[in-house]
């Protein structure tokens, strides 16, 4: 296999195969294990002055020396962060930038640890803070707020790229980006009594651009640069593949794939199991399994012309279970329906047009019972069909969620645990590939899979993480999330040799 280093031409493919051979396709190392492409598209840094920090950048109880030290391309271009007083707390530089509703960003930056080990990535748009934190001696990333992904890229001599990926909310020529030194996760203070200049963190190669990733850096001065991405910005030369994330080392003795498995772990993935027909007779097809009361009747339908017309069935259910209703008919009138208890004392439910409703068992012997117009208009019922939604129980709903329409509904109601879950499907340290689809009303839903991820707009989002846990979870917390979920997929991407 060819070494790979600065000016490592990009081959430009695109399609997604079982399999994906490293000559094939060049990724971007991530700890978290994503194993995105670069590919040739053209991308453009926002940021001005991408490695001065002069000048478009303000500081905020800090300075930039003048000194330059070694960057990530072993050029003397990078600076140092230092703070203008001992202690001082919110120590940053800082660039405003225009920015567009509705797009999605990466924000990212070159660091290295100077008297402080941890990194704050900060960009406001007049609505949202997006935040993360980076410690650059675990290259964990946390203390995240309104992100969808972050990124922790380990380079050479103690650098590492570091990014947060963000959908934003506001058009607005005042959006900014700061860089802060920080002494722990979650806290901007820079620690201990350190005297005025202590370089507390090195910087270098800041970029803003639209995308959901960070692509190749593009350096800039006094103006915005557009450029196509043909290079590879590694910066030390190989490759390696070790299993927990993509690192580099020297002479690598066999190339690697990258194998997405073929099996969804996730059961039920579309919310689409039904269980079998509940109903006896649900087509009318003889007259009998049902109890009427002065409705008319011939093979196939059942007419309605009084509000005091009525059929009704009993069936056996589950307490707490979810029940999918079908209903075909004809004619103008509106049926009333009653179901899922036993009694007559419940509400009635009208009914309008022929089609599915959704219902929760609240006894175990139910009845399906259905009234004619109130306003006596004639309506001629052809079917009924009553299943069980999520039979196997695959998914374990907690408050607020409920499935429908072939989705996981949240409704943001009740409190406590609010979670969307399925259990067991991974295995602690091996990467996966994760998609699903987010239809968002309002609020914040988190995924929950090696670590916390926040969903704050609709749209088709596909992660590579590396579990921590044996759970997929989809979390509604503080978010107040109101919307649905569906089409999710959990398949493991392993690194596996092959021998050339």
């Amino acid at each position: 296999m060819p070494r790979m280093g600065i000016g490592m031409p990009i081959v430009s493919e695109t399609s997604e195969a079982a399999v994906l051979a490293v000559e094939d396709f060049v990724f971007l190392n991530d700890v978290s294990g994503e194993l995105t492409p670069v590919d040739t598209s053209s991308r453009t840094n926002l940021l001005l002055q991408s490695q001065t920090f002069k000048t478009t950048w303000a500081t905020n109880n800090a300075a930039i020396p003048n000194d330059l030290y070694k960057a990530p391309d072993d050029s003397l271009t990078a600076q140092a962060i230092t703070a203008t007083s001992a202690g001082a707390s919110g120590v940053y530089v800082q660039q405003v930038v225009a920015t567009t509703a509705g797009e999605t960003y990466t924000y990212s930056a070159h660091v290295k640890a100077g008297a402080n080990g941890f990194v704050l990535l900060l960009f406001f748009d007049g609505n949202l803070s997006r935040t993360a934190y980076f410690n650059t001696a675990t290259g964990a990333a946390s203390n995240t707020s309104d992100v969808l992904t972050t990124s922790f890229d380990k380079m050479d001599d103690g650098w590492f790229r570091v990014s947060i990926t963000f959908q934003n909310t506001v058009t607005t020529s005042s959006s900014f980006v700061r860089i802060f030194p920080a002494a722990a996760a979650g806290s901007t203070a820079t620690g201990a009594a350190f005297d005025a200049g202590t370089e507390l963190l090195y910087i270098w190669g800041a970029q803003l651009e639209e995308d959901s990733r960070p692509t190749a850096y593009i350096v800039t001065t006094n103006a915005v640069v557009n450029a196509v991405t043909t290079e590879l910005n590694d910066f030390s030369n190989v490759w390696d593949f070790d299993g927990t994330d993509i690192m580099l080392q020297v002479d690598p003795d066999s190339e690697g794939a990258f194998e997405e498995a073929t099996q969804n772990l996730v059961l039920n993935h579309d919310y689409e199991e039904l269980g079998s027909e509940l109903v006896t007779n649900g087509d009318f097809s003889t007259e009998t399994d049902w109890t009427f009361s002065n409705v008319g009747f011939s093979v196939g339908a059942v007419l309605f012309d009084n509000a005091t017309d009525n059929i009704f069935q009993s069936f056996t259910d589950t307490v707490g279970e979810t029940y999918e209703l079908t209903i075909t008919k004809t004619g103008a009138g509106v049926f009333r329906l009653r179901t899922g208890f036993s009694g007559s004392d419940a509400t009635k439910v009208n009914i309008p047009e022929s089609g599915v409703l959704y219902f929760t068992a609240t006894s175990g012997t139910s009845r399906i019972q259905i009234y004619g117009d109130a306003s006596n208009v004639s309506s001629t019922l052809n079917s009924v069909s009553v299943k069980q939604v999520d039979p196997n129980d695959r998914w374990v709903l907690g408050t607020g969620w409920s499935i429908s329409d072939g989705k996981a509904v949240s409704d943001n109601s009740g409190s406590g645990s609010r979670n969307l879950r399925q259990n067991g499907i991974s295995t602690s340290g091996k990467t996966y590939k994760i998609t699903f689809e987010a239809d968002v009303t309002s609020g914040i839903v988190y995924l929950i899979f090696g670590g916390t991820t926040a969903i704050s707009s609709s749209g088709t989002y596909t992660f590579y993480k590396t579990a921590t846990g044996a759970d997929f979870q989809l979390r509604n917390s503080s978010g107040n999330f109101i919307g649905s979920i569906d089409n999710v997929t959990v398949k493991e991407y392993a690194i596996t040799p092959l021998d050339v």
